[in-house]
């Protein structure tokens, strides 16, 4: 079972209550969810667990996740007992040492420990060469688990708002071979505020792996919103919000709406400080600045093949989800579901154009070939003698227009009724949040 982004951020919330399980005790993120066996468990200073998912009542022990928790702050003295405090403290130090002294946090040798272990288990589940495929981190523990990543060779690495990281690699704990992996094989998401890492010494700055920056200040795993194994565009478009990965249809339609509602400071407008914001060029140029380039408006072809992916996700969640959760795929499902039955007609009208079009240019260029050939062999003929032969040899006459005008017609109708199909599917995935709405309100009420 393939593990998406929005799937180990969720999986984070459960670092540190199931850094308690054994090794072979399951659990799922929610009730009815999809279950997990522990493969090992950390309850340290480092936090850490390597999880695997069960499908079909069988682990899938090849798909197993190493994730490790950031810095903790149990540090109340009414709440928490002294070796909470303590390792706290320890936690702490690490980070210290990792942003301000040797660059990388001592839970490196623990979590090399860690991923050894997960390892050698792996092997004795019968897993190729103990194979960990998925790793993540979070803050302090996002360079270790960077540079272990590298060294035990994981397939997918997803990390948040890695800690010291320009640090670590300053300092020389990543070699020119490390930084090439991970630009191949790491993501890191991360806060264009810097909300914590800012205070790293260097700004919050990830100098390797690929950074996807959300707009907005936070240094918690969940804030960002991730769809499969990006963000969830929609929903930062819907809230006029940049994050990596826009295209410039996408940033231009939030820089004019950011450039319309922002407030001018009149004190400082008069000498013009100001004014280059009310104008979208001004975010378009701060988004290529701090967000990186546009990514490439995709065909609709791509889009198609991305939602019927959606779809299959979608049912897949939808088997082992409940309540509000089951309520919300359902509309996403219907919803989905339209956007791909309107594509999949844009689609199929635009390829029968394509292959009519491609067509009659073959049979111009070959009567265009014909005749030529005709006026070069017919030596003995006039030209108007030839033009009389070669009469019938017209595209009006070789193509069939009417055909190509019904075959449009009814490409450009099939379009038209899975419109109206799409249209129907929204209103019934309006009517199910209506419903659920009513639903809320009667047991608000009673």
């Amino acid at each position: 079972m393939e593990l998406t982004h929005e799937d180990i951020q969720k999986l984070h919330k459960k670092v540190r209550e199931w850094k308690k399980l054994k090794q072979g005790d399951s659990d799922s993120i929610e009730r009815g969810g999809q279950e997990y066996e522990i493969i090992n468990s950390e309850n340290s200073a480092t936090e850490a667990i390597a999880v695997a998912p069960i499908v079909n009542n069988k682990t899938d022990y090849s798909k197993t996740i190493v994730l490790t928790a950031g810095t903790q702050d149990k540090f109340n003295p009414l709440k928490n007992s002294f070796g909470e405090i303590a390792t706290t403290v320890e936690s702490a130090r690490g980070a210290v040492d990792a942003a301000y002294g040797s660059g990388l946090s001592p839970q490196y040798a623990k979590m090399d420990e860690f991923f050894a272990e997960t390892q050698r288990r792996l092997e004795e589940k019968g897993v190729e060469g103990g194979q960990i495929w998925y790793s993540s981190a979070h803050s302090q523990a996002g360079v270790p688990n960077a540079k272990l990543s590298v060294k035990y060779r994981v397939k997918e690495i997803v990390n948040y708002y890695d800690w010291g990281a320009k640090k670590s690699v300053d300092t020389g704990h990543f070699t020119a071979s490390d930084m090439k992996y991970l630009k191949k094989h790491a993501i890191i998401y991360s806060d264009s505020g810097k909300e914590i890492t800012g205070g790293d010494g260097n700004g919050g700055a990830i100098p390797y792996g690929q950074v996807r920056l959300y707009e907005g200040k936070s240094h918690n795993i969940q804030t960002p919103y991730l769809k499969g194994n990006n963000y969830d565009f929609d929903k930062y478009i819907k809230k006029n919000k940049f994050v990596s990965g826009m295209t410039e249809k996408q940033v231009r339609k939030i820089a004019e709406y950011k450039a319309k509602t922002y407030k001018v400071n009149v004190a400082i407008a008069n000498y013009g400080l100001e004014m280059d914001k009310v104008t979208p060029e001004y975010y378009v140029r701060e988004y290529l600045k701090e967000y990186g380039p546009f990514a490439p408006e995709p065909s609709k072809q791509e889009l198609l093949t991305l939602k019927r992916q959606r779809i299959g996700a979608l049912h897949a969640s939808l088997k082992t989800s409940s309540g509000s959760q089951m309520i919300s795929l359902r509309e996403e499902l219907v919803r989905t579901s339209a956007q791909t039955a309107q594509l999949q007609a844009e689609v199929y009208e635009q390829e029968i154009k394509d292959k009519l079009a491609s067509a009659k240019t073959k049979v111009e260029a070959h009567i265009s070939e014909l005749r030529n050939a005709s006026f070069t062999l017919a030596h003995n003929l006039s030209s108007g003698e030839v033009e009389d032969l070669l009469s019938e040899l017209t595209l009006s006459k070789a193509w069939n227009g009417g055909t190509e005008a019904s075959t449009l017609a009814s490409a450009s109708a099939y379009t038209t009724k899975m419109t109206e199909i799409a249209g129907n599917l929204n209103k019934a995935a309006d009517n199910i949040v209506e419903i659920d709405q009513k639903g809320a309100q009667i047991f608000t009420n009673k």
